[in-house]
């Protein structure tokens, strides 16, 4: 059989079950509809719609759009960027363990984006992230242990995190741990290391 009148725009079956989900107040085919308006799979690419279907999603409790919603409101795709909505929903995101929002609010924290800079916050923001071995916050919270920023100042322990997010293929924290061994920071130094 030929598609449906509805499906006819090329829209996929997964997508078209998102539009019917849409109309049940389904969060997760609102999510996965977000999801193919953003990149243009089985629709055309729309932001604004993805950014939309994200917000509702995340109003009905979705704790992935929540987080996708927040990144969106921060970096203005699809809405207009409003820094302190931002963090309303990554906080949201990020109290029911969603690891991206508690790396992103970190970053809200550590900035001083759409809340007071506060590198407590921050640092404790990263710490739940890196428990989950999230790659980025490792590196963050490295960073926070070599400055002194929210943590105590500890070379020793920046390092550790560098070498797990360096081991996930992070390729900030390859360099930070190449500037350790270049210049003896929580590690011998050793010019070899520092240049792999």
């Amino acid at each position: 059989s030929g598609p449906s009148e509805s499906n006819a725009g090329g829209a996929s079956e997964a997508g078209q079950a998102a539009v019917e989900g849409e109309d049940l107040g389904n969060a997760d085919a609102l999510f996965h509809r977000a999801a193919h308006h953003s990149v243009g799979q089985g629709v055309p690419q729309n932001l604004k719609e993805a950014a939309r279907l994200l917000h509702l999603a995340a109003e009905r409790g979705h704790v992935g759009a929540q987080a996708a919603f927040g990144v969106c409101c921060s970096f203005g795709t699809g809405v207009l960027q409003d820094h302190v909505e931002a963090v309303r929903w990554l906080r949201l995101a990020a109290e029911q363990g969603d690891v991206a929002a508690q790396c992103c609010l970190g970053d809200c924290y550590y900035e001083g984006t759409g809340v007071p800079q506060d590198n407590q916050a921050a640092a404790r923001y990263y710490r739940l992230a890196a428990r989950q071995r999230h790659a980025d916050a490792q590196c963050s919270l490295g960073r926070c242990f070599a400055e002194g920023r929210g943590r105590p100042h500890d070379d020793d322990e920046a390092v550790r995190l560098y070498c797990k997010a360096a081991d996930q293929g992070n390729a900030r924290a390859q360099r930070l741990l190449a500037i350790c061994y270049s210049k003896g920071k929580g590690v011998l130094k050793n010019e070899k290391e520092a240049a792999r």
